[in-house]
């Protein structure tokens, strides 16, 4: 951290020095999860999203991960409130799952919509300890003029 290529702001834009010596390093991490927003002579400008977070863990990454490439490149210290939220974005991931299930002994499948965390507790499945909200899956129209047979959605 003593000297390093990037400076973290604590508007998650993050500041890398083209000019320093690991600067090609730092890019090549940091372009895991940030995206560049822009790209002068001297000085790139990063921008760190909830998107970018997002595809990072779903890439494998985790918030650690991501806060050691701060840590390692950084020139001063990574602002608490960019610390905190990339921990609670990250930690968010996987939380929800849409799937494709039957329900109640049905034999048309439906969209399952499962959660870690329940919170409406009247409407868990027998199988599991994760909360459903079924939604039947689209329904196949060779008639509406224009659509070429898209789905149409029901409820």
């Amino acid at each position: 951290m003593a000297d390093g290529p990037l400076i973290v702001q604590s508007d998650r834009t993050v500041l890398l020095e083209v000019a320093h010596p690991d600067a090609e390093s730092a890019r090549h991490e940091l372009a895991i999860f940030a995206e560049l927003e822009r790209a002068p002579e001297h000085i790139h400008t990063y921008r760190i999203t909830r998107l970018g977070l997002w595809n990072a863990r779903a890439a494998g990454h985790t918030a650690e991960d991501m806060l050691g490439t701060l840590d390692r490149w950084t020139r001063f210290p990574v602002p608490p409130s960019v610390a905190i939220d990339i921990r609670e974005t990250v930690g968010r991931y996987g939380r929800l799952v849409i799937e494709r299930d039957t329900v109640d002994d049905s034999e048309e499948p439906v969209l399952v919509l499962r959660s870690t965390e329940c919170w409406p507790r009247s409407r868990r499945t027998s199988a599991s300890s994760h909360c459903w909200w079924g939604i039947p899956p689209p329904t196949r129209t060779s008639s509406t003029p224009g659509r070429g047979g898209r789905s149409s959605r029901s409820c």
